[in-house]
């Protein structure tokens, strides 16, 4: 199989949107992801009319919106829960229909139902989602509320919705699972989408593929054994100053890793 490879417009925040798709498209990606942390793209401030501009302009360029993303992470909780549901609408506006999500952070400044307001408001997002024919890829993460593969396991089975799946981002299974390979084949025709990236053993810091101390051929062979066939999307945060060099470099080092 030849993988699809996209790329974030996380790393770009500091360039305008269009710049920043023309910058991954001339750089040879198949796909972008539309993060709508993006200065550009928050929720509230993007109107439809908006949406299918940028749409009209990724498709010119030759790339397919293949996934959004709102996670919200520094947002109070009510903004949180609202944009989501923005979010859901904004995705089908865009003319993609995968949102990339993921769970708020347990801890002494949480409050005590976080759990119980999590589910109530997930309920909420797959209803909309469905409504518009979007499918939420939820992603586990270190240290928050669902944070790897047996809670995303735990959650499916909870929601019992066809419109929840899984976004796998590699260097968080990395951190998470006793057994990488095994958690990918446990997830298996759960994960709609990854995230690529390299990380070093222990530490949450997203790295360009081969910067770390992951073993990217093996996870690869996972993917392909459980018949993924998906994006693999370069997550990439702290490369805001020199975004279409780490661009660059991951292309090249993806391509050789699926080659």
């Amino acid at each position: 199989m030849v993988e699809r490879i996209g790329f974030r417009t996380a790393g770009y925040r500091r360039l305008p949107i269009e710049e920043a798709l023309g910058s991954i498209a001339s750089v040879g990606y198949d796909g972008v992801e539309m993060c709508l942390e993006h200065p550009d793209c928050v929720p509230e401030r993007l109107p439809s009319e908006r949406c299918r501009e940028l749409a009209m302009v990724a498709g010119d360029l030759g790339l397919e919106i293949a996934s959004v993303s709102y996670h919200g992470d520094n947002d109070a909780l009510p903004l949180r829960w609202e944009r989501v549901l923005w979010a859901v609408e904004l995705t089908a506006q865009l003319g993609a229909d995968l949102l990339i999500v993921n769970s708020p952070r347990p801890g002494p400044e949480a409050p005590e139902d976080l759990d119980r307001q999590f589910r109530d408001q997930l309920t909420a997002q797959l209803e909309a989602a469905e409504s518009v024919g979007v499918v939420l890829a939820l992603e586990p993460e270190p240290g928050l509320l669902v944070a790897d593969c047996s809670d995303m396991l735990d959650l499916i089975e909870w929601a019992g919705s066809p419109r929840l799946k899984v976004n796998l981002d590699v260097g968080h299974a990395f951190l998470t699972e006793d057994d990488l390979v095994e958690s990918i084949n446990r997830l298996a025709g759960e994960i709609v989408h990854a995230h690529f990236e390299d990380m070093p053993a222990g530490e949450h810091r997203h790295l360009i593929p081969g910067d770390g101390d992951m073993d990217l051929p093996e996870v690869i062979g996972a993917l392909r054994g459980v018949g993924y066939r998906g994006y693999l999307t370069v997550d990439l945060f702290d490369i805001a100053d020199a975004p279409e060099q780490a661009a660059r470099v991951a292309l090249a080092r993806m391509r050789e890793l699926v080659s």
